[in-house]
């Protein structure tokens, strides 16, 4: 720099004022910027929660901003998923859950949560692996949410949970219906029959219980047997017809409330409903029944309609696995005339039962030679697939 230049610049900072200095401005904005700062430590750990709670307490916020929109799970997209061995495949994605074999699992918008061979439920998300330090033998979540539900089995009762996936913690542990009479055997254990929504229906000994996550408090919908109720979406409630009769119960209706005059209009044990009730698949128990009567074949409805929705011929076994969206949903199939049980991932089209292969042969559909009999794959229902004989 120049003599010149030096003395031109000195001059005209000389003669510039300061600009006046708001210490008070400063002090209130510093002020609140802290207390933001606090606000958001203490809300960041409830974000998810309170992305679920539909209906839940509102955050008040300064008048000069806007809400921002919940942001998604990481797994709140639905792929074409399964799981093998020590691998859940996330479609294209394969997330490694070693040592660990799954033998059930479900999908929730916050990560997976699994049964491995000992029953114990584990979380597989973005972190990692971590186990819940439970047992349960199936697993229950809705179509879209972070919450996942479980029933925990003691000497004298069970007790249903429902779990915040992405909070870490327990929003519902209760043993309410489930006192297990002494000297009787029980022909069905309790379970989490569904979440939908905010609420959970628990199938317990002293029967069916709808139960508002947010509150807490639940109330018993029917007397009757502890696996009357099969599936419930969109307020909507699968239910055995007649009401009381001895297993295989197999004739389905569909109501908003279990009713003994409500139409059995399809057939079915196992029942998994399209997220706003449109379509309803059905399936047996037993993965591979010995005599296969007309109930004992996977089925596809038209709820409005009753219609049933021709499958593919070219698989004679069929397990459902997850509704993609309310027209689509994820299956395997086990190829008809595959001597070696080749068994491809399907995405199956509801309105038609068209197929479109996802994975070719992902798996063969054999099964442990040791109770329980399970197949080497799973799909996220919660539950294994078993040949019960």
């Amino acid at each position: 720099m120049n003599d010149l230049l030096r003395d031109t610049l000195a001059e005209r900072a000389a003669g510039t004022e300061p600009p006046p200095l708001d210490l008070d401005g400063v002090i209130a904005a510093g002020n609140h910027r802290a207390a933001r700062r606090r606000t958001l430590g203490i809300l960041g750990g409830a974000v998810a929660t309170a992305a679920v709670a539909v209906g839940g307490a509102s955050v008040l916020r300064p008048g000069n901003e806007q809400p921002q929109p919940a942001r998604p799970g990481p797994f709140t997209q639905r792929r074409a998923t399964f799981a093998l061995g020590s691998e859940i495949h996330y479609g294209s994605e394969v997330i490694s859950v070693a040592p660990h074999r799954v033998t059930a699992f479900v999908q929730t918008d916050a990560g997976f949560v699994f049964l491995n061979a000992d029953n114990v439920i584990h979380v597989a998300d973005r972190s990692g692996v971590r186990s819940t330090g439970k047992s349960a033998w199936s697993l229950t979540a809705d179509h879209r949410g972070n919450l996942v539900a479980w029933v925990e089995g003691f000497n004298d009762r069970y007790e249903s949970v429902v779990y915040d996936v992405a909070a870490n913690r327990e929003l519902v542990r209760t043993a309410i219906g489930n006192t297990i009479p002494p000297n009787v055997s029980l022909v069905y254990r309790s379970e989490v029959v569904a979440i939908d929504g905010d609420t959970a229906y628990f199938g317990t000994v002293d029967g069916p219980y709808r139960w508002d996550i947010r509150t807490n408090q639940g109330r018993r919908i029917a007397k009757v047997s502890t696996n009357a109720v099969r599936a419930v979406t969109a307020g909507q409630i699968v239910f055995q017809q007649p009401l009381e009769q001895r297993p295989p119960a197999v004739s389905l209706a569909i109501a908003e409330t279990v009713s003994a005059t409500a139409p059995a209009r399809f057939s079915g044990q196992r029942a998994f409903l399209s997220p706003t009730a449109k379509y309803l698949m059905t399936e047996p128990e037993d993965a591979l029944l010995g005599i296969e009567p007309g109930w004992a074949s996977p089925a596809l409805y038209d709820v409005a309609t009753a219609r049933q929705v021709g499958l593919p011929y070219a698989y004679d076994s069929l397990f459902f696995g997850q509704w993609l969206d309310d027209e689509r949903f994820v299956a395997a199939g086990k190829r008809r005339f595959s001597k070696a049980a080749e068994t491809d991932l399907l995405v199956v089209t509801a309105a038609t039962g068209a197929v479109k292969v996802a994975v070719p042969n992902f798996s063969r559909l054999t099964f442990s030679t040791t109770p329980p009999r399970i197949a080497p794959f799973a799909l996220p229902t919660g539950n294994p697939i078993i040949d019960l004989y």
